[in-house]
């Protein structure tokens, strides 16, 4: 028996909330919010686990290497079932890419937003049930890279109309504070 492919998103948009200042390392670079890091830049971090241990699981980089303005219907036109909120907002489409200088594997996470307000914008999560394919516009971020490896993936960002997306932040866990990027925008 064949399951039907059904979409759905949670969004970050009802996770709107202010951004944490000054919770940088501000000896790296794009990690003072005052000064956010160009888009490719390679930022040197300490990967964590998702588990929420403070013990790192290995060093190496990570950088937003392009954001891309897309438009509701890509995502209607996908499948995805949206709410009115989600609606009512622009999606970008954010690229990262990460390299594990580690001797185990790491887990990565999605970036997030910024507005002009420093109002936090969590990335939305796209539910695939079924066997349809990934979004193409915007492929996943990995949940895991290997020792020693490359990796890339995309993260959504709905900004909600009359907001601007401002900065790119990536949290890499542990105790480690946000690291920023300028949105290019």
């Amino acid at each position: 028996m064949r399951i039907p492919t059904s979409r759905l998103t949670l969004a970050g948009l009802a996770l709107l909330a202010p951004a944490l200042a000054g919770c940088g390392d501000e000896d790296g670079g794009g990690t003072d919010e005052d000064e956010p890091a160009p888009l490719g830049t390679a930022v040197e971090i300490e990967f964590y686990g998702t588990d929420g241990s403070d013990q790192a699981q290995g060093s190496g980089t990570v950088a937003i290497t392009a954001v891309r303005q897309g438009a509701i219907t890509d995502l209607t036109g996908a499948g995805y079932t949206l709410d009115p909120e989600e609606e009512a907002t622009t999606p970008y489409y954010v690229d990262i890419a990460f390299q594990n200088n580690g001797d185990t594997p790491v887990d990565l996470r999605s970036p997030s937003g910024e507005d002009q307000d420093g109002n936090l914008i969590h990335s939305l999560t796209l539910i695939n049930l079924g066997d349809g394919p990934d979004f193409e516009p915007c492929p996943d971020v990995p949940d895991t890279l290997a020792a020693g490896q490359a990796g890339k993936g995309c993260a959504i960002i709905l900004v909600p109309d009359g907001r601007e997306l401002e900065q790119i932040s990536y949290l890499p866990g542990g105790t480690a504070g946000f690291i920023y990027w300028d949105s290019g925008l």
